[in-house]
């Protein structure tokens, strides 16, 4: 099985022929090495404004040329940034002086898959490449990576195959990488359009996340999410390419792990997750991975931490509270929100509750909460629990 990158040149953007890269000890020949021509990354200058990450602003499906650079000190536009990704790539005096993903955590941070667990490199690749993965998926992955693009699986995949799940008990695929939306979209619309493929596999694209979608012929099969490594701050969603500022976007740390299909690597950004996954036994443990302030994000994490409550400890640990789950640190977290959470979240409009009520219907189960998930709420605070009986009673449905 070729689980290298083939090094195809991507639609718009030329960065030369493949190299070596040293990736954490492991010499990998998939075009990564960051040549004078290759993807612009967080931490490269232009005129000695440094590179935060991109947005698109795309209604539709967006392309390359959607793709808007940000720019350090942009959290203070007063409008959108109007430079463009591929225009700027091309540019003589770009100083492409930032820090490639392989080269920003500590080797200990970074896992061979068998190294965590015999057989961890068959089980991703079964997800990936094995029959019932999309059929698209491996051509992806070669085109990202072989332009210069790392492409990562993420959360719930890394998670619950390390955890000891089995490739066909993922549901989605939820991915990531250094490629912007449009970058991403219009590589993606080269492989299904020369394979075929495009009219079975139904595309979305949401500018408010930045989540690119291909969904299964007639919804049968996994959904494929990707969106860039993660970036906040800033007035418009943004990704980036740091590995560590994406982890502190994400939820909880147990799904801050990303697993790199060419490498065959588990990375660890926050330097945690395994321990809080508990790898090495022990309780597994629920801690926000980034103590979020904005008001739909703390919601969304609340609901989140109650699907994993439930799923990890769907007794509540019994009379004596004797559990495998410890999440003190997001109960502590939970009850210092503020008392007016839901008074904020009114502020953002219906559009915020709307996407809360989607998240919902995915985290809670239907129907009167069971003891557990009642003791569960009651111990996340008073703002925690008004958001969910928002949620979930009549003004909810």
């Amino acid at each position: 099985m070729d689980r290298t990158g083939g090094g195809i040149t991507g639609p718009s953007e030329d960065y030369g022929p493949p190299a070596t890269v040293a990736c954490h000890d492991r010499t990998v020949p998939d075009g990564r090495l960051r040549a004078p021509n290759g993807p612009l990354m967080t931490g490269d200058l232009l005129d000695g404004r440094k590179v935060l990450g991109f947005t698109c602003p795309a209604r539709g499906l967006p392309n390359s040329a959607d793709d808007l650079l940000l720019f350090e000190g942009d959290d203070h536009a007063g409008s959108l940034p109007h430079l463009g990704v591929v225009a700027v790539s091309r540019q003589p005096g770009v100083e492409r002086v930032g820090s490639h993903p392989c080269g920003q955590l500590e080797a200990k941070h970074v896992h061979g898959a068998d190294e965590l667990a015999p057989g961890l490199a068959d089980a991703f690749d079964e997800l990936v490449y094995g029959p019932d993965a999309p059929r698209y998926l491996a051509p992806l992955i070669d085109q990202l990576t072989g332009t210069g693009h790392s492409f990562w699986l993420a959360g719930g995949a890394p998670r619950d195959l390390v955890a000891g799940a089995r490739p066909g008990a993922i549901e989605d695929l939820d991915t990531t990488g250094t490629a912007p939306a449009g970058i991403f979209c219009e590589v993606t619309e080269q492989v299904l359009g020369d394979d075929g493929l495009s009219d079975e596999h139904p595309r979305r694209f949401s500018p408010h996340s930045l989540v690119c979608s291909i969904l299964p012929p007639q919804r049968e099969g996994l959904v494929l999410d990707y969106r860039g490594l993660g970036v906040g701050g800033l007035p418009w969603p943004a990704t980036g390419t740091d590995l560590r500022l994406d982890g502190r976007q994400r939820d909880l740390t147990v799904n801050t792990l990303l697993y790199d299909p060419v490498c065959h690597l588990v990375l660890d950004p926050l330097e945690r997750a395994l321990d809080d996954l508990a790898h090495q036994g022990g309780s597994r443990r629920l801690v926000p991975a980034g103590f979020p302030d904005n008001p739909e994000t703390c919601a969304a994490v609340v609901l989140r931490s109650l699907k994993f409550r439930l799923r990890w400890d769907p007794d509540g640990g019994g009379p004596d509270r004797v559990s495998v789950l410890d999440d003190t640190a997001l109960r502590d977290w939970a009850a210092a929100l503020p008392e007016d959470l839901v008074a904020r979240l009114d502020d953002g409009g219906d559009a915020v509750w709307r996407r809360l009520r989607a998240l919902a219907a995915t985290c809670l189960p239907p129907g009167k909460p069971s003891p557990a998930l009642s003791q569960a709420i009651e111990e996340y605070g008073a703002a925690a629990a008004a958001v969910v009986s928002r949620l979930t009673g009549p003004d909810g449905d």
